[in-house]
């Protein structure tokens, strides 16, 4: 028989709130208003399945700041989950939800440099009191109101399923990352 370590961290989501200051979180909006918003379409185009806008911070000198920060709060959060990670492959994603928009259950992981999806990363921007709907959830249905708070860093493995509800009213704006490793064996 073959002793198999068992990882109890596997399925858990962490948030870290103030994770970003609110100096820091207007900075990252700054970032991602800058540059030319898209529609926040996925690849296999499912009618009503993702209403969003999105905007792709790709690494330069005005968000270097930003990747680094990024990058020690993955390596920090990984001792739990134990995941090889080797960095950042994907440019970050800065999504603004309007009234009515949403994006429905899904995982992060997917095909080509997607399938190397190991842990996201969520930044709330938006104070939560500024919005209505717009919950972040998982099948779990933990209760994860904290994270709505200004600067809460969610993390979570890239397979698990999520989604955000419609938003009511008002906008939430949140910034998405992923760290990346070599596929899972």
């Amino acid at each position: 028989q073959v002793d198999l370590d068992t990882n109890p961290s596997l399925h858990l989501i962490r948030s870290m709130a103030g994770a970003f200051s609110a100096d820091e979180c207007r900075r990252i909006a700054g970032l991602g208003n800058a540059r030319p918003a898209m529609d926040g379409k996925t690849e296999d185009h499912r009618e009503r399945y993702r209403a969003s806008e999105v905007v792709w911070i790709e690494p330069g000198a005005d968000a270097h700041w930003l990747y680094h920060k990024l990058a020690v709060l993955f390596s920090d959060v990984n001792v739990h989950y134990g995941f090889e990670l080797l960095g950042l492959l994907d440019p970050l994603q800065y999504t603004v939800y309007g009234a009515g928009q949403h994006f429905d259950w899904h995982i992060d992981v997917g095909g080509g440099a997607a399938s190397l999806r190991k842990l996201s990363l969520t930044v709330q921007l938006t104070d939560g009191a500024d919005y209505t709907g717009g919950d972040l959830e998982f099948h779990d249905d933990i209760d994860l109101q904290q994270q709505r708070a200004l600067g809460t860093a969610t993390v979570f493995p890239s397979f698990l399923a999520h989604r955000v509800t419609p938003v009511v009213s008002g906008v939430r704006r949140s910034l998405v990352a992923w760290a990346c490793g070599p596929s899972f064996r």
